[in-house]
């Protein structure tokens, strides 16, 4: 992976996260309707990945990065895919299929990055001090 691939992979976390986020506050009764989830827990999804987005892309775009703030940034993508996966158990009688699907769809997204952001933590910390 070269280093634009590395931005890059701070860059689409935070973008997703933020993206997710907004629109799950945007569509919320709808989100609701069609994932046949709480309102509540909607909120609460939308929440959680506005903060996380914004996050990210504070990560993506500072030339201060240290090896705690990438660390943070992995756990929370782990912690946050072991929430969808509760989630989906809490919800598994009750929501749409769509729903579970979109859930688990967003932890396997999360494990992904996490993976990706822990395999490249250290070019990620040389990125930015780069002048």
């Amino acid at each position: 992976m070269n280093i634009m691939n590395k931005l890059n992979v701070l860059h689409l976390d935070g973008s997703a996260g933020l993206t997710m986020g907004m629109l799950l506050f945007l569509l919320q009764d709808w989100v609701a309707s069609l994932y046949r989830l709480p309102d509540p827990t909607v909120h609460f999804l939308a929440t959680a990945n506005v903060c996380y987005g914004v996050y990210a892309l504070t990560l993506a775009f500072s030339n201060r990065r240290n090896s705690a703030s990438i660390s943070l940034l992995v756990t929370a993508n782990i912690i946050w895919a072991v929430v969808c996966v509760a989630i989906v158990l809490h919800y598994f009688q009750t929501a749409s299929l769509i729903g579970l699907a979109f859930i688990c769809m967003e932890g396997i997204f999360v494990i992904v990055l996490a993976f990706f952001e822990w395999k490249s933590r250290r070019e990620l910390l040389e990125i930015c001090h780069v002048t």
